[in-house]
């Protein structure tokens, strides 16, 4: 008799266990959802179409990305939201070129480069 609680006993704790990987496992979808959803959602406020937002997410499911695009399309329209456009995609350190940087020209210098391009 003893042996058949200890049977019993042993069957909780393993099922007790089992679900507690089940939640991990379900915190973990939900995640990625969740992540889907903002990137969907960031998408749409930024302006960027469906599949532009496809093609620049894709390891995140479409389905995802669809849901928080459209929460948000509804959200814009009944708020009457304005579109905020997204930075460059050139930006960042060493890949943004910059005018204000570069050193001016005199218009001398940039006369006799000119000239030479002509005369070659």
């Amino acid at each position: 008799m003893m042996s058949r609680c200890v049977l019993i006993s042993l069957t909780m704790a393993l099922a007790a266990l089992g679900m507690t990987g089940c939640d991990q496992v379900n915190t973990l979808l939900n995640k990625q959802q969740a992540n889907g959803k903002a990137i969907g959602a960031a998408c749409r406020e930024s302006g960027r179409g469906l599949e532009d937002c496809y093609k620049r997410n894709g390891r995140v499911a479409k389905a995802d990305i669809f849901g928080g695009w459209r929460e948000m399309n509804e959200y814009m329209i009944s708020k009457k939201m304005e579109i905020v456009p997204p930075p460059p995609d050139n930006c960042g350190p060493g890949n943004a070129h910059d005018d204000a940087t570069e050193t001016p020209k005199s218009d001398a210098s940039a006369a006799s480069a000119a000239a030479k391009a002509h005369d070659g």
